[in-house]
């Protein structure tokens, strides 16, 4: 799983936004001390630098990353995705489209205004609005009401505070080592490393509370937290996160306090690293639970009372659909669709059409346009379902002038006697 491409490009572009806006948060804190430092501006123009390769890393991913949607989407080669303006329509015309474009602009004005005035209060600006937005594409993007806007303001949070601490890691670990090379600049070092110390207790604690939130929202009270991928990642993801606690703690109220001491401050140059690779491996696993539906969102369907029905959910960040074919084989069989928003709203759509095509079979698919009835569940009845096995189910949602398209398997048992 973990090395699903989505999944890699999700969590490279997590780590460059993340050290992006890190490193010109201490850049800051830098520029704020002396600079009558030998070396000070120096390494502050480095910090600029560092920066500019997370931007430019983090507009790659996000195009790759927008490339691997459209590539879904389109149901095509990752070669053909260019074809026909199919990247064009994905990227204008779908809500992840639009806000990957956006992003990528924001990626550019950071840099944009890094060249130009180097870090500042306008480039962490851009940079923290890059790393905020990465809510918008994940499951708090699809919230709706004021559950929704309780998500999405917790989850920039969530995001903007993990900028602000994790992605600081790096710089800061270079500054350790940069003030190990005179007094005067071991002196500057242990003034920065107090005030990124604040910086960084204030941002665990936007981590923690907006932690809780996200997690109250996502997982909710399952019976078995731990019986879906997304519930044992996220716990995984947890204990990293105490970790990592364990040695912002060490370092806040043990190692800082004794700076400028030459052994504190190789302590601290030696846990930095440490506490960036925990961080890594949590974005790991961010770049993996995007990707999973929540704990919360692990439904049982009322199809399952028939042991004859086939059923599956399917869950994306616009729609959720349960999609059921009772009696679930080969033979004459009624599909039912129905649909919902994240908050389980009924996803009020104009039209949806159905296409079928067994995966073991050299025949075409077939394609159903279903009927609403009364209750707003959408209907393809009579269908004739030659072959037993694994079919691919796509759903076609039309909805004020714009589409999503939902992929699933589905397994049919085989045709008795008197099914046809």
């Amino acid at each position: 799983m973990l090395l699903d491409p989505l999944v890699i490009v999700r969590t490279v572009h997590f780590a460059a936004c993340t050290v992006a806006m890190g490193t010109l948060v201490l850049a800051l804190l830098m520029q704020r001390a002396r600079r009558d430092v030998t070396g000070g501006p120096a390494l502050t123009q480095g910090f600029r630098g560092l920066a500019l390769a997370a931007l430019a890393v983090a507009g790659v991913s996000g195009a790759v990353w927008l490339l691997l949607i459209a590539r879904n989407i389109l149901d095509v080669p990752f070669a053909a995705v260019f074809d026909d303006g199919g990247l064009a329509a994905v990227a204008l015309d779908t809500r992840f489209g639009r806000i990957a474009c956006l992003r990528l602009g924001l990626a550019l004005v950071a840099s944009a205004l890094l060249l130009w005035k180097g870090p500042g209060w306008a480039a962490l600006g851009a940079a923290t609005a890059l790393i905020g937005s990465i809510a918008w594409t994940g499951h708090a993007g699809a919230g709706t009401g004021l559950a929704g806007l309780i998500h999405i303001v917790s989850d920039v949070v969530h995001l903007v505070a993990a900028g602000a601490w994790l992605g600081a890691l790096p710089a800061l670990a270079w500054l350790l080592l940069w003030g190990r090379a005179a007094p005067a600049q071991a002196i500057l070092a242990a003034g920065v490393t107090r005030h990124f110390g604040t910086v960084a207790l204030i941002a665990v604690a936007g981590l923690l509370a907006s932690g809780i939130v996200n997690t109250a929202i996502l997982v909710g009270w399952p019976a078995a937290p731990l019986a879906t991928t997304y519930g044992r990642a996220l716990a995984l993801k947890i204990a990293l996160f105490a970790a990592m606690l364990a040695l912002a703690a060490i370092n806040r109220f043990r190692l800082t306090p004794a700076l400028p001491a030459p052994g504190a401050a190789r302590g601290l140059a030696g846990t930095a690293p440490g506490e960036s690779a925990l961080g890594l491996g949590i974005l790991v696993i961010v770049g993996l639970l995007g990707t999973q539906p929540p704990a919360a969102h692990v439904h049982t369907s009322s199809a399952a009372v028939n042991r004859e029905a086939a059923f599956v959910h399917i869950h994306t960040s616009q729609v959720m659909a349960d999609f059921t074919m009772d009696p679930g084989r080969a033979g004459t069989t009624t599909a039912t669709i129905q649909l919902w928003h994240e908050d389980y709203r009924p996803y009020a759509a104009d039209q949806v059409r159905l296409t079928l095509e067994p995966k073991a079979r050299a025949i075409p698919p077939v394609t159903y346009d279903a009927v609403a009835d009364a209750e707003g569940t959408w209907v393809v009845p009579n269908l004739r379902i030659q072959f037993a096995g694994e079919w691919s189910v796509r759903i076609a949602i039309e909805r004020a002038g714009s589409s999503v398209v939902l992929d699933a398997m589905v397994v049919l048992a085989q045709c008795s006697n008197d099914c046809w």
